[in-house]
């Protein structure tokens, strides 16, 4: 009896590497009592991957965004992806993201609850585009030696796949580098992610009849598999000036347990180095 593995579903993780990681930002951000701000902005990114998994043109991307940030803690942003290739340079998706951020009142915990809706071109292949939609929750505990961040997702497509990080980062903060007013944060981290990938199998098992060999027979059933999908190290700048931010954010990261168009499992897939420049804006 021989095994084939067939992937259905790409799977869990962090999509094109975050229109732009935003954490580090936050630390630094106005506390969401205060008041409610409206956030233009632009993102970069040197190559778009999904947890390391990049299409074969090692496409760019990048994407102008506009978001609302309310009293208490709610925000909503949209997002529009333009992709540029060897091939090919076009408006890919647009990202729609609803949710809520908190914190603690002693500063030592923060935490967000998000929702997004992804609507990809027909023609658009990108290694993410199958997932339609996330859910995730995120906590971390702020302190001075490592913070200690714990997020759970679900996104679906044709299926549902769920996914789990943690991370640690070590915030150091630098302020009055040109003026009074600016500061400059540096945010080195290392990110863990681990999910399930969907997949098919299929059984080929020798047919009898009347005792004598008839062939074979394919039997295919349904699988899902939770394994570590890959790890990952960045290192953030952010520069803040009043309502001005700059975010330069390189990465190295690693993908594991790859499913390839064949069906075939690789325990440690090509390591991929990529960066992420975004400008941002608060009115």
């Amino acid at each position: 009896m021989s095994i084939l593995y067939i992937p259905k579903l790409a799977i869990a993780g962090l999509l094109w590497a975050a229109p732009a990681k935003d954490t580090t930002a936050r630390k630094d951000s106005v506390p969401a009592a205060e008041r409610t701000t409206l956030n233009i902005g632009v993102t970069f990114n040197s190559t778009l991957n999904f947890l390391g998994r990049s299409d074969s043109y090692k496409s760019r991307g990048i994407y102008p965004s506009i978001g609302i940030s309310v009293r208490g803690g709610l925000y909503a942003n949209a997002s529009f992806v333009f992709v540029d290739n060897s091939q090919t340079r076009q408006y890919a998706a647009t990202v729609l993201e609803a949710g809520y951020h908190f914190g603690s009142k002693k500063g030592d915990w923060d935490g967000n609850i998000s929702a997004t809706d992804y609507y990809y071109q027909q023609d658009i292949q990108l290694v993410q585009s199958v997932i339609r939609g996330t859910f995730a929750a995120s906590l971390t505990q702020l302190n001075k030696i490592a913070n200690i961040t714990l997020e759970a997702d679900a996104r679906w497509s044709s299926q549902i796949d769920e996914g789990l990080q943690g991370g640690l980062d070590h915030t150091i903060r630098l302020p009055k580098i040109f003026s009074a007013r600016d500061v400059l944060v540096i945010d080195p981290t290392a990110t863990v992610y681990a999910g399930t990938q969907h997949f098919t199998q299929t059984f080929f098992t020798e047919k009898h009849f009347l005792f004598l060999p008839a062939g074979e027979q394919a039997l295919t059933t349904n699988s899902q598999l939770f394994s570590l999908l890959a790890c990952e190290a960045s290192i953030p700048v952010v520069y803040a000036y009043r309502d001005l931010k700059v975010i330069f954010d390189p990465a190295y990261i690693q993908p594991m347990h790859v499913l390839d168009g064949n069906g075939q499992m690789t325990a440690m897939g090509s390591r991929l180095f990529y960066w992420t420049l975004t400008v941002k804006l608060n009115l």
